[in-house]
């Protein structure tokens, strides 16, 4: 599902599996045994198929593979780039069936190393990845939420750095203590204001689901 507003950012999709099952179809080229080694299509009883390299009854090198369409989905599933010992590895281009994009590096069926992931409902994140999930480096750009991730991630989830958040901030307060302020999504920024606009410092950031986020805020606010 899509995240919400100003919520903290989803897992990328999950791999669809690559079947293991021998051709039903093989155009291409072939050993001395006539069995499928070089380049040429495979067409799998299941009606996936794969373009490209086959060597030892294995996807290896270049290739293009395609899955099935699934009743429900969004759009074709379909990997393009490097394989080893049938499976994705190297760089490489996947579209979801959700609609999800990742375009980087793989280790042996997982998103590995540096890549970037675009989601369906338009966030995005390019940074470093681990066992299939972002981990190291990276930076989340979150679309409905105008606000960015930036920093280090284990396991996919955020870890520490900064969180920037965009928006124009209109209200006044006539003090310069601590105030609270609620915006439209229910979301909520705890902290010092000062001419009538929050003050550069400690505060605290209550997501519409009751999380909180505590942090130095850094004011660069419209006139």
């Amino acid at each position: 599902m899509p995240p919400k507003k100003n919520e903290p950012p989803p897992p990328a999709a999950a791999e669809p599996e690559e079947t293991e099952e021998k051709f039903g179809v093989w155009e291409g080229e072939k050993d001395k045994n006539q069995l499928p080694h070089g380049k040429g299509k495979a067409t799998y009883p299941n009606g996936d198929t794969f373009e490209g390299t086959i060597e030892h009854n294995q996807r290896e090198k270049e290739g293009v593979y395609t899955w099935k369409h699934v009743e429900g989905a969004k759009c074709v599933a379909v990997y393009k780039g490097s394989y080893e010992s049938n499976l994705k590895h190297g760089n490489g281009t996947m579209t979801y069936p959700d609609g999800g994009v990742y375009e980087g590096s793989w280790d042996h069926g997982l998103r590995q190393g540096q890549g970037t992931f675009k989601y369906p409902n338009g966030d995005s994140y390019v940074g470093s990845w681990s066992q299939g999930k972002k981990s190291g480096q990276g930076i989340y750009f979150s679309f409905a939420g105008s606000c960015w991730y930036s920093g280090v991630w284990k396991d996919g989830n955020f870890q520490e750095g900064e969180w920037l958040v965009l928006f124009r901030f209109i209200s006044c307060f006539p003090h310069h203590k601590l105030s609270c302020v609620q915006f439209k999504d229910r979301s909520k920024y705890i902290g010092a204001f000062r001419d009538g606009k929050p003050a550069p410092g400690e505060g605290v950031f209550v997501f519409p689901n009751g999380n909180r986020l505590k942090g130095q805020w850094v004011c660069s606010c419209a006139p």
